[in-house]
């Protein structure tokens, strides 16, 4: 614990197993769809909390470009450069932040935990900078900030404001055969 004699504050289990499905997803490359029933089932993580752990992961995933253009205006390197363990207790942060009813001080409360758990001290004291970052504005002002303009570069442009992979965009435009100005309204 970095020389520290303090005792890590107890992860909730619904972000912990939250956090453990994107680990996974990240690491191994696993389906969060297959790796999340287990964990609940394993952890008997049941009703409101499983249903918690899942938005947690399933939204974190869902808006994971978004979440990481977000972070990467957030932090002073590269969104790469961040530690994998930070950087997903960091997304799950910014989905509670971004898209969840969690009050901003609660979400970064238990984020820091997280981090502090999974990354040491060091890693909690950064998060929370990052995170009081995040939450200096809601999601479609960061949208707006971070979307480069549908002239400039389409495929990214929609990726980015609709939180697809630019894969999907890009396999989109090629289906209609290049003109994407129909998903852009």
């Amino acid at each position: 614990m970095n020389g520290s004699t303090e005792v890590p504050a107890a992860v909730d289990p619904a972000r912990r197993a939250a956090y453990d499905v994107l680990r996974a997803v990240d690491e191994r490359g696993a389906y969060a769809n297959l790796v999340l029933p287990g964990l609940l089932r394993e952890r008997g993580i049941t009703g409101r909390d499983a249903a918690f752990a899942t938005e947690l992961a399933y939204g974190t995933l869902r808006w994971q470009g978004t979440y990481d253009a977000v972070l990467g205006a957030c932090v002073n390197r590269p969104l790469d450069r961040v530690d994998p363990t930070l950087r997903d207790a960091l997304r799950l942060g910014a989905h509670q932040l971004l898209a969840l009813r969690v009050a901003t001080h609660a979400a970064v409360s238990v984020t820091v935990d997280l981090a502090r758990a999974v990354a040491g001290e060091g890693p909690a004291r950064f998060a929370n900078a990052v995170l009081r970052r995040v939450a200096a504005r809601v999601l479609p002002e960061w949208i707006a900030e971070l979307t480069p303009a549908y002239d400039d570069d389409p495929v990214a442009h929609l990726a980015l404001a609709h939180a697809h992979p630019r894969w999907v965009v890009a396999a989109l435009r090629d289906a209609l055969g290049g003109d994407l100005a129909e998903t852009a309204a």
